[in-house]
């Protein structure tokens, strides 16, 4: 997946036949500019999760939707990470072809589903991570994979995750309405309201700081999920007519356009249970 998402596909064929699946695999790399295989754009999630690490002293970073084995490869690379497991969980067989680091090792899961015997031993202390992942569950889904996440871990475990959210409602629509229009199923929170599932869910949440966004251009877009020129030119029309211009959010030319997925870094706590 992550697509890391950061990624690829968190739920296996559910989003919709055939999308993403085309850039799967070693291809995932180049996508979007190779945003999700950039050291520098990774950088800030990467001293969160090491950050984490030290604080719990942790002996096993798991990766959800690790997709290509990225981001534990870059911690590895680090050196911050000596001596601690490093798991990437994926529902995707061509993402996890294509993990080259030795150090990781491949768990085939969906997020939904994996349990914590499938990663990490009841005694161990896990640092749980996901990029750009939870926007594959749709509106309906997110809180159910929260929950799903709360009850693997354990009381004090930490899960960082970089996840897109905007911090007006409108700018939230403007990229839910794109996504929809695309047919992917995918949809993105306010941050207001990502905290809130979040502490629903049963992770305390303490630091929530931005990352780089994610430029995703028409043509990108079209790749990815298959759109011709036309279908982009009617979504475009329509994001024009709906919303205008939105500043570091929608660019519109006469002919083209431009979104941006904007990203934060949550650093939470699983909490006691009834929190």
């Amino acid at each position: 997946m992550h697509a890391h998402g950061s990624h690829g596909n968190a739920r296996g064929t559910k989003e919709a036949p055939g999308r993403d699946a085309a850039i799967h695999g070693a291809r995932w790399d180049a996508v979007h500019g190779g945003y999700f295989s950039d050291a520098a754009v990774a950088k800030p999630l990467l001293e969160k999760i090491e950050e984490a690490v030290a604080l719990t002293r942790a002996t096993v970073v798991v990766d959800l939707g690790g997709g290509t084995g990225f981001l534990l490869a870059q911690l590895a690379a680090r050196g911050e990470c000596d001596a601690i497991r490093l798991v990437n969980v994926d529902s995707s067989n061509d993402q996890l072809a294509a993990v080259q680091c030795r150090a990781v090792e491949c768990v085939r899961a969906s997020l939904e589903q994996f349990t914590r015997p499938a990663v990490a031993a009841e005694d161990a202390r896990v640092v749980w991570v996901m990029r750009s992942a939870l926007h594959y569950f749709g509106e309906q889904g997110m809180l159910t994979v929260l929950e799903h996440l709360r009850r693997q871990a354990q009381q004090g475990e930490m899960f960082v995750h970089q996840t897109a959210c905007f911090v007006h409602e409108r700018e939230a629509e403007c990229l839910n309405t794109l996504y929809r229009e695309m047919h992917t199923g995918k949809w993105y929170p306010t941050a207001d309201h990502l905290c809130r599932m979040l502490e629903r869910a049963g992770w305390r949440v303490g630091d929530m700081n931005g990352a780089p966004a994610l430029p995703l251009t028409d043509h990108d877009l079209a790749l990815r999920y298959g759109m011709t020129e036309e279908a982009m030119a009617r979504i475009r029309a329509g994001l024009e007519r709906q919303f205008g211009p939105i500043a570091e959010v929608l660019e519109l030319s006469p002919d083209r356009f431009c979104a941006y997925l904007h990203y934060r870094i949550a650093v939470c706590t699983a909490a006691r249970p009834g929190r």
